[in-house]
């Protein structure tokens, strides 16, 4: 499954396989909402699949907005095994929320 980003006014909401090959519109999606300051949520709830690169993303979008809070919502199965192996929710803008409503 391809992976997209839809914008939903809090954050936005993924859809299908973070790799690789779409960091760059998770980076893209991030520099465009951290500016406001407001809690930016990523719903990801229809994701499928995210590997290394993603987390690296969402990282450095934390680092980078050190007074912003990152919600990743919906975390679940195979993303929430990554999520909680990679210890993401450490970084103390980054708050993981698991919810399996609308999966």
């Amino acid at each position: 499954m391809a992976f997209a980003i839809t914008s939903d006014g809090h954050g936005f909401i993924l859809h299908g396989e973070l790799d690789m090959a779409s960091e760059r519109d998770l980076a893209a999606a991030f520099d465009a909402v951290l500016g406001s300051g407001a809690p930016v949520t990523v719903d990801m709830r229809q994701l499928r699949f995210i590997d290394s690169s993603g987390i690296k993303v969402i990282i450095a979008a934390a680092k980078a907005a050190p007074d912003a809070c990152i919600i990743l919502h919906g975390v679940h199965d195979s993303v929430q095994r990554v999520v909680h192996m990679t210890r993401i929710e450490q970084v103390p803008n980054i708050h993981v929320m698991s919810c399996v409503v609308g999966v």
